[in-house]
């Protein structure tokens, strides 16, 4: 899958651990820490930037709280 991000980044990715681990090693922030741990830091900045919360219990529930919120804007 081809995932696009709103800020203009692409991931290819084919599942949603994958994508995550390839979201977190993109990071400038977070990409040293545990795939665990970095959903719950984009969680928590991603709160403080838009008031809306990301679920992290899973990589499949975080990824798909990405495209409600519309941070992942088209999927191929």
């Amino acid at each position: 899958m081809r995932y696009h991000l709103k800020d203009g980044g692409v991931i290819d990715a084919s599942t949603p651990g994958d994508f995550v681990a390839k979201l977190r090693e993109s990071s400038r922030f977070d990409s040293e820490c545990t795939d665990e741990q970095y959903m719950k830091n984009f969680a928590d900045r991603f709160k403080v930037q838009t008031g809306i919360e990301i679920a992290t219990g899973s990589t499949e529930a975080f990824l798909e709280a990405l495209k409600k919120t519309g941070y992942i804007t088209d999927i191929c």
